[in-house]
């Protein structure tokens, strides 16, 4: 089964598209700016939240191989920052975004100049062939980047 996207829920829409759009490249394709909106009717988007009178807003990002990235953030429920011991490993979920980079080294060094939080102050090899470091996007989510050769 191919995949199509992943969604990420944002506490704040506007911070967060320039963390995914800037620095990780990704380009915005598609802007939901309306609550409901054009993309869901009222009744199906209280159906799919959960919640009467639902409004959400999405941005659809997705790089130059078509990976998309659904980022949402929704003012009815309320999108609220996870606690971090939920975005870390030891609990359930997706716990990581992994993306695949060229240029591993150049990526770190824009991540670190950007003040963006790392899980480790260095790249290391889990296999040979392979370097990766993670690091937090805005609201704390965990993101994998992986240099393979």
């Amino acid at each position: 089964m191919p995949f199509h996207h992943i969604c990420v829920m944002v506490s704040d829409l506007e911070r967060s598209l320039p963390f995914y759009q800037d620095l990780l490249g990704f380009k915005n394709t598609l802007y939901d700016v309306t609550q409901p909106g054009e993309w869901f009717d009222a009744s199906t988007l209280d159906d799919i939240l959960g919640v009467k009178n639902a409004a959400t807003r999405i941005a659809l990002v997705s790089d130059d191989s078509g990976a998309t990235l659904e980022l949402q953030q929704a003012p009815n429920p309320l999108t609220t920052k996870a606690p971090d011991e939920y975005l870390r490993y030891g609990a359930t979920g997706i716990t990581e975004l992994g993306l695949k980079v060229p240029d591993i080294d150049d990526l770190f060094q824009r991540v670190k100049a950007a003040g963006v939080e790392v899980q480790t102050d260095y790249i290391w090899s889990p296999l040979p062939g392979i370097r990766s470091f993670l690091f937090y996007d805005p609201d704390g989510a965990l993101i994998q980047a992986v240099e393979d050769h």
